[in-house]
């Protein structure tokens, strides 16, 4: 079960709705309102320093529990960062894009208004996009964020555009009411003005009020945003009005910006329904995100704490509401993915209001299979752990998390690098559960600590080998590079590829792994000690060719008997170094 929370300080509870005289908007609307809210949202505003205070903020105003443990509040992702590991791979991200501004740290750069916690992919994808609805499929997009061409109606001429969740759209929308009135007289860049002009009044061009108003209405302010709110009013010792007062935004751009505004205590809506929960066997991989198996047809049964469940297999959109167990056909081949997404809607006001959708990806794998998700790993402290018997994977180690190398490689115009699979747990120096997509490693001796390193996936079907030339390119090909492969200080390991090319690497602010020269963060690598497969390793007795002593490996690394091995391509091993050879 994943439960929500907001830490708010005390001081928040001086700096409130209750605390501040609204009565003082009372008889304005249009552009009069607007300056009296910028004045209301100015008094005592004392931005921290951006960066590690920000960070420090965050701890109060973006905080949420997962299986008893604190976890960063992304509206940009899935990603499941625990607070006590950090923030590697993570951004603080601007709502409203800096660039808007060229990045001058004015107290917009600083405000905690607009800032938050993203997944550093989500934010590079962002970019400085407007917000906007994408039009037909998204070119990107991760479960929350969307990126894609707009619909005519929306984009002010962008090619691209910024969409967020559902339940979070109200947020960015008082983010940006907030933004543009209190910071509407600094250098906005005319070359990025999509969602505004060079006006005091109205600042937002008509077709973004148009969207932020209707965003703001189906997406009202709930106790957790008012909470968070009240947080950074702690911090910044200021008020977002459009939070505090969900109506503003009318009386300023829509239907009642011509009516005077008069001040009554405003009504917020409850929290939006939990996340269906899909029972037991499955292993979190993110927020609201399940990985599991599965093989023979079976019944799925969803649950949650209150409102109906929705539902929907595949790709498919279209959800239904669950009236009982889900029937899961009997998979057709190993490998084969099934993608199951649910919600929880309740009605608010009468009209239906939906909560965050939760995913569970069952993947398909036959009984008694070769599979590692459960196998356990333990941390490589020394080099008596490294050798051509034990089946390794590799990751950055941050407190009790473990970013893990997946098994896929990828390449840009400028570099070339192994994706990230996702994060472990680590306990003890020990990983029980490992994601799916995580690269197995085997390695194969080229004499003394070198090493050609196979990559395998989690079923140990080999992927190819770690091959690089140059610094900032590590690709998974099919003849790999000699790497030297030693354990370092604080249980790391250096794989070294020489000082011309580099170590492998994780790189924390483009979540990878590659080669590099300069310093990036130390990796470490985990050595299978249970596997439930029953396949750890297979050793065989080396055989003698001519007047050298040869060992031979299949393409997995696995050690064979070359007179007992069935017809193939296999590695030989001798001390003057491998070879690939036919048999």
């Amino acid at each position: 079960m994943i439960r929500t929370y907001l830490t708010v300080i005390c001081a928040a509870a001086v700096i409130s709705a209750g605390a501040t005289d609204y009565t003082v908007l009372n008889g304005k609307c249009g552009a009069e309102l607007k300056n009296a809210i910028k004045e209301v949202a100015k008094v005592n505003l004392k931005t921290v320093s951006y960066g590690d205070k920000t960070w420090n903020a965050f701890q109060t105003t973006d905080v949420r529990m997962i299986n008893g443990r604190e976890a960063w509040f992304d509206m940009y992702s899935n990603r499941l960062v625990y607070i006590e590991s950090g923030h590697d791979g993570m951004n603080i991200e601007h709502s409203v894009a800096n660039s808007w501004w060229g990045g001058e740290k004015n107290d917009a750069y600083k405000d905690l208004y607009h800032l938050n916690p993203s997944d550093a992919d989500a934010n590079n994808r962002k970019s400085h996009n407007p917000l906007g609805i994408i039009e037909g499929v998204p070119t990107w997009s991760n479960g929350l964020t969307r990126i894609g061409a707009p619909t005519p109606a929306t984009g002010g001429g962008s090619g691209s555009v910024f969409e967020p969740a559902d339940e979070y759209k109200g947020d960015f929308a008082r983010a940006y009411f907030y933004i543009f009135t209190l910071y509407d007289d600094i250098a906005w860049l005319e070359k990025y003005g999509y969602m505004y002009d060079m006006s005091a009044y109205p600042t937002l061009k008509p077709w973004a009020t148009e969207m932020l108003l209707r965003w703001a209405a189906e997406d009202p302010v709930d106790q957790r945003e008012i909470d968070r709110a009240r947080a950074v009013a702690g911090i910044q010792m200021n008020v977002n009005p459009y939070v505090e007062i969900p109506e503003l935004g009318e009386y300023v751009w829509g239907s009642k910006s011509s009516t005077p505004f008069t001040y009554s205590e405003p009504v917020y809506a409850p929290d939006r329904p939990e996340a269906p929960t899909f029972g037991e066997g499955y292993t979190l991989a993110g927020v609201n995100t399940w990985v599991g198996r599965w093989w023979e047809g079976f019944a799925l049964t969803l649950s949650a704490p209150a409102g109906d469940i929705y539902y929907t297999l595949g790709d498919d959109d279209d959800y239904q509401l669950y009236e009982g167990p889900i029937s899961i056909p009997t998979a057709g081949v190993s490998g084969q993915t099934l993608t199951v997404k649910a919600y929880c809607s309740e009605k608010y006001n009468g009209v239906p209001y939906r909560g965050s959708v939760a995913t569970l990806t069952l993947t398909a794998r036959e009984a008694g299979g070769t599979d590692y998700m459960n196998a356990k790993w333990q941390r490589v402290t020394s080099d008596a752990d490294i050798n051509d018997q034990n089946i390794y994977i590799l990751g950055y180690v941050t407190g009790s998390d473990c970013t893990l190398m997946g098994c896929t490689a990828k390449a840009t115009a400028s570099s070339g690098y192994i994706e990230v699979a996702g994060a472990a747990s680590v306990e003890d120096d020990i990983i029980n559960v490992i994601p799916e997509g995580t690269g197995l490693l085997k390695l194969i001796p080229a004499g003394g600590m070198q090493y050609y390193v196979s990559v395998n996936n989690i079923s140990f079907e080999n992927m190819g080998y770690l091959s690089t030339t140059v610094a900032k390119f590590l690709r998974i090909e099919e003849e790999g590079t000699e790497l030297s492969v030693s354990a370092a200080s604080a249980g790391n390991v250096v794989l070294d590829s020489g000082k011309l090319i580099g170590t492998i690497q994780y790189n924390k602010s483009s979540p990878r792994f590659s080669v590099y020269t300069s310093s990036q963060q130390p990796v470490s690598l985990f050595r299978c000690i249970d596997d439930p497969s029953g396949n750890l390793t297979i050793v065989a007795t080396p055989v003698e060719i001519g007047s050298d002593t040869a060992v031979w490996y299949d393409l997995n690394g696995r050690r064979v008997d070359i007179e007992r091995a069935e017809s193939g391509i296999y590695i030989k091993v001798t001390p003057q170094g491998a070879v690939k050879i036919r048999k």
